[in-house]
């Protein structure tokens, strides 16, 4: 049907317009096509660059959306029974109110990311005044907690544009995309949540998941214990201070 529809707006138009008009429209809705993917996908790099993926085999995840009270410190104990590090991008409205959770990532071997202090829903339409406050006022707040900031960030739903590229650049900050993700937010049956967790992990991935879902924390076990006998090795300390190490320098 929608290939019918556009046969036939293509004769109308170009009945009504010259191959040159009909041309430029086209050209424009390639362009605007592309333009819209830069912005909500940011492994396409098409605005920024970010890092999508490890240099080694090993898998590095990445916790996004925390803390939460209920579900992240049940995701901690379950990394700390594999001895697995992870990065969590945390908002900084949630770190404020569970900043013994942050100590505890940090106490643990983790490494903390910056995921803007309140998580705006419309983050790719802010100015670039508004963009520079939600990283600084996240990365104050991780100071207050724990005494640094951090040099880590992941855009709220991975958004990216050319004003979130040059606040990024002038704070001389790292982005971090990913290679695989869960999509936990909308799978929310864990059978078929930790089925496409191990379809799509990889070696050299960086995989990204919420610790604010029942179900992700649900399924960590298992999903490591059958990615671990399929082969995956998973980032221990010394790989992921060599990762922070290497993208920073």
């Amino acid at each position: 049907m929608v290939y019918g529809f556009s046969v036939v707006f293509l004769v109308v138009f170009y009945r009504n317009h010259s191959a040159f008009d009909l041309l430029f429209w086209i050209l424009f809705g390639v362009f605007f096509l592309i333009l819209y993917a830069g912005v909500l996908f940011m492994q396409f790099n098409y605005f920024m660059s970010a890092h999508l993926r490890m240099k080694s085999k090993e898998v590095l995840l990445t916790f996004d959306d925390g803390p939460d009270p209920i579900t992240t410190p049940k995701i901690l104990d379950i990394l700390k029974k594999h001895d697995i590090k992870a990065v969590f991008f945390v908002i900084g409205n949630k770190a404020q109110a569970q900043p013994e959770l942050i100590q505890q990532m940090v106490a643990e071997g983790h490494v903390i990311g910056n995921h803007t202090q309140k998580h705006p829903p419309l983050f790719a339409l802010m100015s670039g005044k508004n963009v520079k406050k939600e990283i600084e006022d996240t990365n104050q707040t991780l100071e207050k907690i724990i005494g640094k900031g951090t040099t880590l960030f992941r855009p709220p739903v991975g958004y990216t544009n050319p004003i979130i590229a040059r606040v990024v650049k002038k704070l001389n900050i790292q982005t971090i995309g990913w290679s695989a993700r869960s999509y936990d937010s909308f799978i929310t049956k864990p059978h078929w949540l930790l089925k496409r967790l191990l379809k799509i992990t990889q070696p050299g991935s960086i995989v990204l998941m919420h610790d604010n879902r029942t179900h992700t924390a649900a399924i960590l076990d298992d999903y490591l214990n059958k990615a671990q006998q399929n082969g995956i090795i998973f980032a221990k300390q010394a790989t992921l201070n060599a990762f922070i190490h290497e993208i920073n320098a």
